[in-house]
């Protein structure tokens, strides 16, 4: 078969002879050239065409290509822009010292920190802390849209990211600055110098129960113990700071014995709930989580959660928390005493202080107030949204009073 239609079509589709090899910018061959040595990427390095069809290959890019391949060059051009202010040098392998050096390139590309706990990396290999990674994924959820890399542009989830382990390695071993007295220590040791070897870590005077508001560095706290104003108080004195002191204890000790009592109660139950997430019919469509029925006393019940105390849009907030109420679905005649608390689920990491709630249900009140799931901050809460649903244990303890069911 005559192959010269074959030549042409190729000469005519790339605008070069066939004998000629066309000349590549130096873009396109540093863009190519990340991919490749890119460890995250070997996948999609490996189903690149080889060059002994490049005409071919040439000829059958799309422009979405193109211009996927385009902007991918501008988010790593602006990355390594973001990484080279951080240093304060013009150049990463300028003036800066290898440390330094390091930490900017092991930086997360959306706080720009050195993260001392999990680092994950996109297909592509860019580095995320474990911190932004689930607000990303949060902000995600919030909105209803697919969470992507803030450098490139790649779908991210738990499915497709991976720790690296080898950056972690790295960064526990690195060197940075105590907050406190400005030494330098290993990253991997850091927590318990500032916690407690410090000579300048933050210190109580040892008479604070007796009055003393004084915060100072531990190597001063001796000299202003020996000449402390507490010293100097009266006995009756002393008898009333110490008596403030232990009114306080006392209530955190009721509050304590409290739970323990309530563990004892004769009618109470408890559950494993899993919460689904859904969203609301109006517009912007609202995500709230809620359980399956459930039986609790021969009722049914189910827990509803939302965020930010249904807040129009609440990924555009920082600050964030999550509520729940719990809303009854059986109807009764007679009213009765309801006290709960939501604690963590079996193996569960999320770090919360649970708190009692109370209220009473009649046969026209079935649904609790909005009570807070008291997560210890934002970064939890983050955490729960991250993942497709979350798990929890449910506690229950039913008054004295009785109650009827329906006939």
């Amino acid at each position: 078969m005559d192959s010269t239609p074959s030549l042409l079509g190729a000469e005519s589709l790339t605008g070069h002879p066939v004998d000629e090899t066309p000349e590549i910018p130096l873009a396109a061959i540093s863009a190519m050239g990340d991919d490749v040595i890119n460890p995250a990427t070997t996948l999609v390095s490996s189903r690149r065409p080889s060059t002994s069809c490049g005409l071919v290959s040439q000829a059958g890019k799309s422009p979405a290509r193109k211009r996927d391949r385009d902007n991918l060059l501008v988010a790593d051009t602006n990355e390594r822009a973001l990484k080279r202010q951080k240093l304060g040098t013009s150049d990463v392998s300028g003036d800066a010292s290898l440390t330094e050096r390091l930490n900017a390139l092991l930086c997360c590309v959306v706080c720009l920190n050195l993260s001392k706990f999990s680092m994950y990396q996109c297909r592509r290999g860019h580095l995320m802390c474990a911190d932004c990674f689930n607000h990303l994924l949060a902000d995600g959820r919030l909105r209803d849209q697919f969470s992507t890399c803030p450098s490139c542009r790649v779908d991210i989830s738990y499915d497709t990211v991976v720790r690296n382990l080898c950056v972690e390695d790295v960064i526990y071993e690195l060197p940075s600055e105590c907050r406190y007295c400005s030494k330098e220590f290993p990253n991997k040791s850091m927590y318990r110098h500032e916690r407690e070897e410090c000579e300048k870590r933050p210190t109580h005077c040892k008479y604070s129960r007796v009055g003393c508001q004084w915060l100072g560095p531990r190597i001063m706290a001796p000299e202003h113990e020996s000449k402390c104003e507490c010293l100097n108080k009266s006995a009756e004195e002393i008898v009333n700071d110490l008596g403030t002191s232990d009114t306080k204890a006392d209530k955190e000790k009721k509050i304590f014995n409290a739970f323990f009592n309530l563990l004892s109660h004769e009618n109470m139950a408890f559950i494993e709930l899993r919460f689904k997430p859904l969203r609301t019919n109006e517009f912007p469509h609202k995500l709230f989580f809620e359980t399956s029925r459930f039986s609790a006393f021969n009722l049914e019940w189910i827990v509803k959660t939302t965020v930010n105390n249904n807040e129009r849009e609440p990924y555009r907030s920082s600050q964030r928390v999550i509520t729940y109420q719990l809303i009854l679905k059986t109807k009764i005649y007679v009213s009765m005493d309801m006290d709960f608390f939501a604690g963590k689920g079996p193996y569960s990491t999320i770090r919360m202080f649970p708190q009692m709630y109370k209220y009473t249900f009649t046969e026209y009140n079935t649904t609790s107030e909005w009570n807070d799931l008291s997560l210890v901050d934002s970064d939890e809460v983050n955490r729960l949204l991250a993942n497709y649903d979350f798990n929890i244990r449910f506690f229950m303890f039913l008054g004295e009073k009785q109650y009827t069911l329906q006939n």
